[in-house]
């Protein structure tokens, strides 16, 4: 209680003492007010009632006095005491706590007088801060995974049946780390954004915003940020995974710019698009909702992504020419363009539907190789032509080259190699499809009961730039395989068990209590994606089958207890569409098991 309080219950006590003696003194003198009759004689019984409600309110108003020189006298010994410690002085007796001194008022008044001066000052440079870096917040996460593979098998010569292939693996356990720490922020004029709040308001944001994020994870693998703990406790990396900057203009609400290297802003799954990866370019964004009972909103998005510059090339004819066609062709970047229009319907009380179609074009594909990786070295195919002569004909080998792992991960982007990858391959190495993606997904929330809230979703790709596999044929020449594995399928039920909410907690926060269940069918054929970029806790990419399970458990808000299996399944053998495997080779699922304890914070 500060001193401007103590001084009010100070007054307000001498008030009543006050008030006390003047009512006694008047009961003294004979002076108070007393009921008369219609003849003007006193009535002695009223006069009487009322000498006793006085001395009630006496008794009452003594009581509220001795309180309230009781709380003074805490409130005293209180500031004393604290006053004592930061002094280093010895505590005053209990009279002198009871007596608050002059000097002891004027320390009172010089310590609030500084803390008024702090907070004001504070204040000050928190409004400078904000005006000119706008508002803040941190967010991140810290995850910690076992993740274990069971049913392994390899596409070698059986050990007991040289006649077909696979042989089991040892299982494997593992434990991996996922670290992130997030900034982001908005400042400039308000703006627009197209939307409406719960109310039916116009929603408003800030003109620019911006966002940093740093992440673990392998530099080479785009699609995970996942660290194994291994390597003899080495030190794990910790790099830029996330930069961007957005601009929404004044003159047109709901429209947004954005550059640098972010989420992908379209509407996807796994299916195409891994969860972890940062795509790096331009896109566009307009966004419009609608008051209308049935018709909520619509959005439009386009994007520019580039994935891989390369240099400047100069090729030769064999004349010593300049061959213009062949050095663009060399030189030629790839990148990934594409656009999206989604609309949410209310079909239903409380039943959304949200349906949205994109194309994904990837633009220059074919100068794809994939690799492998085998210990710290790259397994690069290599196919050499050697010419004929005037007594042999002209001879095709293809073989394996292996080159260094930090060619690719130190800098030297630009050469085209890939290794995540399991599309078909031509004999020379590279890809033999190429990938336009028409993705349609179809989302139904249904939220009749609010403790139960269930999610469908649905999902088909269709790649319309499949082509035949070219393979060796005998003398040197081509043979083609036709290839029509050209679709994706991505079927996903969520429900969730919410504990009761406070008048202050939403249903689209966890609480403590809160229990989610999955199931996810995904099914990928062997071109349908690129499989650089799409889901990669699966065993294989693509030409693969998989059931997937997850439970989650929030123990608290901010941390959540979580369990996931796939059951994965090669529908054409070991050894893929294109690989001809022998009858009776061994095919078994292969059963992942990862177990996470995942801390948020924001």
């Amino acid at each position: 209680m500060n001193l401007i309080k103590r001084l009010n219950l100070t007054l307000t006590a001498i008030l009543i003492c006050l008030s006390t003696v003047s009512v006694a003194a008047q009961s003294k003198n004979g002076q108070l007010p007393v009921a008369t009759t219609s003849n003007g004689t006193k009535d002695l019984t009223t006069k009487e009632s009322e000498l006793e409600e006085i001395r009630r309110q006496l008794r009452e108003q003594r009581e509220e006095i001795d309180r309230l020189n009781k709380a003074l006298a805490e409130q005293q010994q209180i500031v004393n005491e604290l006053r004592a410690w930061r002094n280093g002085q010895p505590e005053r007796s209990s009279s002198e706590l009871a007596s608050p001194t002059a000097a002891d008022t004027s320390q009172v008044n010089t310590v609030e007088a500084r803390l008024s001066k702090v907070e004001a000052d504070t204040k000050k440079t928190s409004d400078s801060f904000s005006r000119q870096l706008g508002s803040i917040s941190v967010s991140g996460e810290l995850r910690v995974q076992y993740d274990s593979f069971y049913g392994q098998l390899n596409a070698l010569p059986n050990s007991n049946n040289s006649a077909i292939v696979g042989n089991p693996l040892s299982t494997r356990q593992r434990g991996r780390l996922r670290a992130r720490l997030a900034l982001s922020g908005q400042f400039g004029n308000d703006v627009l954004l197209g939307s409406f709040d719960q109310t039916g308001q116009p929603q408003k944001g800030k003109e620019f915003d911006w966002g940093l994020r740093m992440s673990s994870g392998s530099l080479a693998n785009v699609v995970s940020s996942n660290q194994v703990l291994t390597d003899f406790y080495n030190r794990k990396p910790f790099e830029l995974d996330r930069a961007y900057v957005g601009w929404r203009p004044r003159s047109i609400p709901g429209l947004r710019f954005q550059a640098g290297k972010f989420d992908p802003p379209w509407t996807h799954t796994e299916l195409t698009i891994d969860n972890d990866l940062q795509t790096e370019g331009i896109s566009e964004t307009y966004t419009r909702s609608f008051r209308n009972p049935t018709f909520k909103n619509i959005s439009l998005v386009a994007w520019q992504l580039p994935f891989l510059e390369r240099n400047s090339a100069f090729v030769l004819n064999t004349n010593g020419t300049v061959n213009i066609n062949e050095s663009r062709r060399a030189g030629r970047d790839l990148a990934l363009f594409g656009a999206q229009a989604q609309t949410k319907l209310r079909i239903a009380q409380k039943v959304d539907l949200t349906v949205s179609v994109a194309d994904l074009y990837f633009s220059g594909t074919q100068f794809i190789t994939p690799i492998q990786f085998l210990g710290s070295q790259l397994q690069l195919p290599v196919t050499i032509t050697i010419p004929s002569s005037g007594t042999t004909p002209a001879q095709t080998v293809t073989g394996v080259a292996t080159i260094p792992r930090e060619l690719l991960v130190a800098g030297n982007g630009n050469l085209g190699l890939s290794i995540a990858t399991n599309n078909a391959t031509n004999r020379d190495g590279r890809l033999a499809s190429g990938f336009n993606l028409v993705d349609t997904i179809v989302r139904l929330d249904i939220t009749r009961k609010e403790r139960y809230p269930l999610t469908l979703i649905f999902d088909y790709v269709k790649n319309t730039h499949v082509h035949d596999v070219v393979i060796a044929a005998p003398n040197g020449s081509n043979a083609f395989l036709r290839n029509q594995e050209d679709s994706g399928y991505w079927v996903e039920f969520q429900i969730k068990r919410l504990r009761v909410r406070k008048n202050d907690e939403k249903l689209d926060t966890p609480v403590r209590g809160d229990i989610s269940f999955g199931y996810t069918f995904i099914r990928i054929e062997k071109d349908a994606v690129l499989t650089p970029f799409n889901f990669d806790d699966m065993v294989q990419f693509s030409d693969v089958r998989v059931h997937r399970l997850n439970f989650a458990y929030f123990a608290d808000p901010k941390v959540s207890f979580n369990i996931t299996a796939l059951i994965n399944q090669r529908p054409n053998g070991l050894l893929g569409v294109f690989g001809q495997t022998p009858p009776g080779s061994l095919n078994r699922p292969t059963i992942r098991l990862q177990f996470d304890t995942i801390f948020r914070f924001n």
